[in-house]
């Protein structure tokens, strides 16, 4: 699973088409929660908008297993990139 991840963020990183913002959001909270598992700091200043954006977007993902955010990484970078190595 982690060379797949791997992988998938690879493709993700050579999209020559940037995805929507939500999409965005929901690969950095696969991501972080994938990585670093629940959100350990305060909620930024709402004057922070794209950081709350962010925050709000993994806090969602709290108590998810780290192999089952891999998984749902890897499905988004495959419907983005159709690299069949992601199936």
């Amino acid at each position: 699973m982690n060379e797949k991840f791997d992988l998938a963020i690879h493709s993700i990183n050579g999209l020559k088409k940037k995805p929507s913002e939500s999409t965005l959001l929901q690969l950095y909270a696969f991501f972080k929660q994938a990585r670093e598992g629940n959100i350990s700091f305060e909620k930024p200043s709402i004057l922070n908008t794209k950081g709350r954006a962010k925050w709000n977007a993994w806090k969602k993902l709290e108590r998810m297993d780290k192999q089952d955010a891999m998984a749902h990484y890897i499905a988004i970078a495959y419907s983005l990139t159709g690299n069949e190595k992601l199936k």
